[in-house]
């Protein structure tokens, strides 16, 4: 598959600028520059970087063929006796290969629709792909001595190796995190893999890392979301509420500020954007008006650099406003025209009182009472008559949301098998089996803050659609 230019050819360090999409496609200049800047062996490991993120389902192999393509297209065009077109005609020759039946690059299942097109238009879709798969599982991290035992066989193969898996791992996040990550693992790797290191060498070094590990945590969590939530605003709206304990208005605020700028970010190449967006962050989650009036925890969190401000913050308890006004919106008013946002006023009244459900499930809930609002409001006959037939569905989704959260709340409390016996006393009447293994998964894999958003929704619809046909 044809990768993306914008991100292939940028500089996969912070430091390094990336030339637009537009302009690469005009400019062999920035493939120059991002080669001599990066050098040969670091450029290769962002290409492969940034390409195990777009098609995570690719092999190892698919994703080098693409990487060794792309990097031979480079150092040609490179050349001080390279044609102008030399980048042009290149681009074209490998967007033609990724479009043959037998093409060596990773699959893509829109790839026909790009490959319909023809020149420059045919190379801005393939650059545009993006494969939308599962979550992968995370991560295992061998022994020490597993890792020297594969580093010291071939250092060049686990170094490549270990780039594709974390990068598909953490596909949402700028390329650039990605490989200044898996630079510092593999520094730590050499260094701790000599016969002459101290024991302790892989613990002292991941001591040291601890807070970059834990941001980029955070970071590839809220960036999934951003890219796999529908509603994912509409869910940090009640996060905020219930974490500053503050009314809608200010709660979407800062919402609106905080998810603009992992939409403007997240897909970027270079980190500068995520840490110029986050620090802008740091000032409006911080900002004197309402630091004065939050916990000691808070302003602790508030008083550490940016990056570390997001994730301590990240990990304060939420909490339902108790000083809010709460009056429920009634729903019979959810289609009135002179008030644009009730509908996300009514899904923060529900969901900022459910502080131990995670944003996945929350969004998802709230998605499926904005489908109902939005076909009532939509329908051809009267809206409120369509609002009142449909009150008794909206209650009960709302109802499901407070089941999850008591759940939640017990699942941090208590040993498996002591939450696996609540559930099943909890749930009773028809299917009562297959609710309570469909509650008892959806609590194990969603409860927690940095669960995965894909599997998460598709739990949760689970979950609803098993107590909709108990109660039809």
């Amino acid at each position: 598959m044809f990768f993306s230019l914008q991100v292939s050819l940028c500089s996969p360090s912070p430091n390094y600028n990336c030339c637009g999409l537009s302009q690469l496609f005009q400019h062999s200049f920035c493939v120059v520059s991002a080669l001599n800047e990066a050098g040969l062996h670091l450029y290769h490991k962002g290409l492969t970087a940034t390409y195990s993120q777009k098609f995570p389902n690719g092999t190892l192999e698919e994703v080098r063929c693409v990487a060794d393509e792309m990097l031979k297209l480079a150092e040609e065009c490179c050349q001080d006796d390279a044609s102008p077109d030399c980048y042009d005609k290149g681009a074209t020759e490998i967007s033609e290969k990724s479009c043959g039946k037998d093409s060596p690059f990773p699959k893509h299942p829109d790839i026909n629709q790009c490959c319909s097109a023809q020149g420059h238009e045919r190379k801005l879709c393939l650059a545009t792909l993006r494969y939308p798969s599962d979550e992968l599982p995370s991560l295992l991290e061998p022994t020490p001595e597993e890792i020297c035992t594969q580093y010291t066989q071939d250092p060049s193969a686990y170094t490549i190796r270990y780039v594709y898996e974390f990068a598909r791992r953490h596909r949402n996040i700028p390329a650039g995190f990605v490989l200044n990550t898996t630079q510092n693992h593999l520094r730590m790797t050499e260094n701790c893999c000599n016969p002459n290191a101290s024991k302790p060498c892989f613990f002292k070094e991941r001591y040291r890392q601890r807070s970059s590990t834990t941001f980029l945590r955070f970071l590839s969590n809220v960036c999934n979301n951003q890219v796999n939530l529908k509603s994912y605003q509409t869910g940090l709206t009640a996060f905020f509420g219930s974490l500053l304990r503050v009314p809608f208005e200010e709660a979407s605020t800062v919402s609106k500020h905080f998810q603009s700028g992992l939409a403007k970010c997240c897909l970027q190449p270079q980190p500068q954007c995520v840490i110029e967006e986050f620090t802008s962050f740091q000032k409006v989650l911080c900002k004197e008006s309402i630091l004065g009036t939050m916990s000691k925890e808070f302003q602790s969190c508030c008083s550490q650099a940016p990056q570390d401000t997001l994730t301590c913050v990240d990990n304060l308890k939420r909490e339902p406003p108790k000083s809010v006004d709460m009056t429920q919106v009634p729903s019979a008013q959810l289609c009135e025209k002179d008030q644009p946002d009730i509908t996300d006023r009514y899904l923060f009244q529900i969901g900022v009182k459910h502080a131990s459900v995670s944003l996945p499930v929350l969004t998802t809930m709230q998605d499926q009472i904005k489908s109902t609002v939005a076909a009532c409001c939509s329908a051809p006959d009267d809206s409120t008559t369509c609002l009142k037939e449909k009150e008794s569905k909206l209650e009960k989704t709302a109802a499901l949301l407070a089941k999850t959260d008591a759940f939640c709340s017990q699942y941090f409390k208590l040993e498996l098998p002591a939450f696996k016996t609540l559930v099943q006393r909890e749930v009773q009447g028809e299917g009562a089996e297959s609710r309570g293994q469909a509650w008892v998964e959806l609590a194990t894999t969603c409860c927690p803050q940095h669960s995965p958003p894909q599997l998460c929704q598709k739990l949760t619809e689970a979950v609803i659609k098993l107590e909709d046909d108990a109660t039809a």
